[in-house]
């Protein structure tokens, strides 16, 4: 979304907008209004009269013409509904999606649309995420590579709560404030076995105090090739023990978990420490979890995650022979079908013997060719750990030190990840940053990401402030090097909340997905359509993802800002040429997928320089300009600020009129009451 002028108040804006309108259009701005976004953009609870509400730069919603997507077989595409209301509430709306079906069906029944909806909930950002000497940085983002206030200030929805489940304090039917907005999410899940095709319906939003709001057409266009499960590997932890905490401690709970973030294409991430551990989470470990036997609707069917931990950042501590016999207990019991066994020696000590003593001692152990000893250290070149895996900060991420990594047969996993270089996962930043994170993945040479938390209620670091309600409460990370995050480590939301916040409880056994937690599936989903059309078109695939991502990871520039956009219509636009892309019936298989990503990334380095490779001088502050800016050059540039300035300098002229004129009528209303009271 467009940023605000900063010259002018908001107020002045807002007069100079509702003054300029022909009579009509005020009129009509006083009603309640429903518009459609795309799933890469955040709309608060304050944003009425968003140009994207008239359908200017929407890629999926324009004023009296259907809702139009596009989707693969086994894809998962979303959109919401925004509700914005004008000078009086609107009470009790219901969005309902009706049809969905095949235009022309006939033939076998095929398998239906399955269609999720969920209330998006607010909560007050009132102060950004930040280090506390220096606030324009944060474990978010670079100084340079901060998102605006003024778009990231306010009530912003991230917690998805599905309709069936809306407390009082989220309601669904919804409650919209006057000059308000509030939005439902909605899922379409096409099955593998959708028939190929267009599909239509009808969005119904209707209200109990206005009647029906509107009723627009919605046409879904399936292609006939299949989306690949998991075509980049994103590893989510949790702790066990504050989600038994908050949620509960029954089975379910953590079972729901690993299924949500399996259905987003996500691997949990087990830790183990004990037989009985593995025993607990052995369906989620072998696959089994997710089936319809055990209630699992989603893609990836019976696909085992790609990795297990042996005692989570440090959990099996010093290495020692009577320790390595409980090792190798636990690590007999994990199966086959497991790619990679982590021994996580330590977490961010890079001076620690941990690692280096549990390699020895693993090396000579019966399973040396089954466990990996790894620990995270993102400082010294890879080659120089003496450990097996090392997990780096993505925003760390050096290609020089990944390639002779693997040369020297040791393996490089990414974590987290800060803005400009990848996506951060603060709730203060732009949904884009997640989903860009898929095209990286997909496209440069980065073997596994690894997300540090997904469940992070509890404050619990060392410097941590500790357990917040996260529907009220967005600043839930602090430390003792005095970082203040919102969000961080925390995709998921309590179903359940005991104890001190019970009252904003729902009273489900589960977890609840964040609009980031989607924006992440949406990327990878992505990297899929990457695997999928490159194969057949490699040049034009190229050039595409270039454009959607001009620079990530070591090509980006600290002191730049993050080089894709902040808007989710240039990721749709890219995301429908990549399907024009992709041949009929086309499928990978998992190795497909491997090779075809593999190719991408080789071909991206001979195609975008590393930072320090770039020539000096660029369209930007640190990166070339992306696609839609190159025109803008030279004479071009100049006169286009010129061209603003101008503008800006005809708007403080008419505001100025504006005021005095209103000023000099109201001394004359003064002046005559006055008399009268005299």
């Amino acid at each position: 979304m467009p940023r605000s002028v900063p010259l002018l108040p908001a107020a002045l804006l807002s007069a100079l907008w509702y003054t300029a309108l022909p009579p009509r259009a005020a009129a009509a701005e006083e009603r309640a209004h429903v518009w459609v976004a795309d799933d890469g953009t955040r709309v608060r609870r304050e944003d009425v009269g968003l140009p994207l509400s008239r359908g200017e730069g929407n890629a999926i919603f324009r004023p009296g013409e259907p809702i139009r997507l596009g989707a693969l077989r086994a894809e998962v595409v979303a959109f919401q509904v925004i509700v914005e209301a004008g000078a009086e509430p609107v009470r009790g709306v219901k969005v309902e999606l009706s049809g969905l079906g095949p235009a022309a069906s006939g033939g076998a029944p095929a398998p239906a649309i399955a269609i999720d909806r969920f209330v998006e909930h607010y909560v007050e950002i009132a102060r950004r995420s930040r280090n506390e000497q220096r606030p324009a940085e944060s474990l978010g983002w670079s100084p340079a590579a901060r998102p605006p206030d003024d778009r990231h200030l306010g009530f912003l929805p991230d917690a998805l709560i599905p309709v069936e489940l809306a407390p009082p304090w989220a309601p669904y039917p919804l409650e919209v404030g006057a000059r308000e907005t509030r939005a439902v999410w909605i899922d379409l899940h096409v099955p593998e076995g959708a028939v190929p095709g267009a599909y239509e319906g009808k969005v119904v939003v209707s209200s109990a105090s206005h009647g029906e709001l509107a009723s627009l057409d919605l046409r879904l266009e399936v292609a006939p090739a299949t989306l690949p499960y998991s075509p980049v590997d994103f590893i989510a932890f949790y702790e066990a023990d504050e989600v038994a905490a908050r949620v509960g401690d029954g089975p379910a709970v953590e079972q729901q978990l690993w299924q949500l973030l399996h259905e987003h294409h996500v691997d949990g991430f087990a830790s183990v420490r004990s037989p009985a551990e593995v025993e607990r989470l052995r369906a989620a470990i072998d696959g089994s979890l997710y089936t319809k036997e055990r209630g699992y609707r989603g893609p990836g069917a019976g696909v085992p995650p790609a990795a297990v931990a042996l005692g989570a950042y440090g959990g099996f501590g010093d290495p020692g022979e009577e320790t390595l016999r409980r090792v190798e207990a636990v690590a007999d019991l994990l199966p086959p079908a497991v790619d990679d066994v982590m021994l996580y020696a330590v977490d961010e000590q890079c001076e620690s013997p941990r690692g280096p003593g549990w390699r020895r001692l693993i090396r000579g152990s019966r399973l040396s060719s089954r466990i990996l000893v790894g620990h995270s250290c993102g400082e010294v070149d890879p080659v120089k750990q003496d450990v097996d895996l090392v997990l780096t900060p993505a925003n760390r991420f050096d290609s020089t030190w990944a390639r002779a990594a693997r040369e020297a047969g040791k393996r490089l996993w990414v974590y987290n990840g800060a803005l400009p270089r990848t996506g951060t996962f603060m709730i203060d930043a732009p949904l884009t940053g997640l989903m860009a994170d898929g095209w990286i993945a997909a496209s440069h040479e980065v073997d596994r990401w690894f997300l540090w938390e997904t469940a992070f209620w509890h404050d619990g670091n060392r410097g941590g402030k500790g357990p917040v309600d996260p529907f009220t409460v967005a600043e839930n990370f602090h430390n003792r090097d005095g970082d203040a995050c919102l969000g961080d480590g925390m995709l998921l939301y309590p179903g359940t909340q005991r104890g001190a916040f019970a009252a904003r409880s729902l009273g489900f056994a589960g977890v609840l997905p964040s609009m980031r937690l989607k924006s992440l599936r949406r990327g990878i989903q992505d990297a899929g359509y990457i695997a999928l059309a490159r194969p057949a078109s490699p040049g034009a695939v190229d050039a595409i993802v270039k454009e959607v991502i001009p620079a990530a990871l070591d090509e980006a520039l600290d002191t730049s800002p993050a080089a894709w956009s902040s808007e989710g219509a240039p990721f749709f636009r890219a995301r429908a040429a990549l399907r024009a892309l992709i041949p009929a019936d086309a499928s990978l298989d998992a190795a497909g997928v491997r090779r075809a990503l593999a190719d991408a990334a080789a071909a991206r380095r001979a195609l975008v320089p590393l930072a320090g490779e770039r020539p000096a001088k660029t369209d930007g502050p640190g990166q070339a300009a992306p696609g839609p800016l190159r025109p803008w050059r030279g004479r071009g540039l100049l006169l286009a600020v010129a061209g603003l300035g101008a503008a800006l300098v005809a708007l403080v002229a008419l505001a100025i009129a504006l005021h005095r004129r209103s000023r000099r009528g109201a001394e004359g209303r003064d002046t005559e009451r006055g008399a009268g009271e005299r």
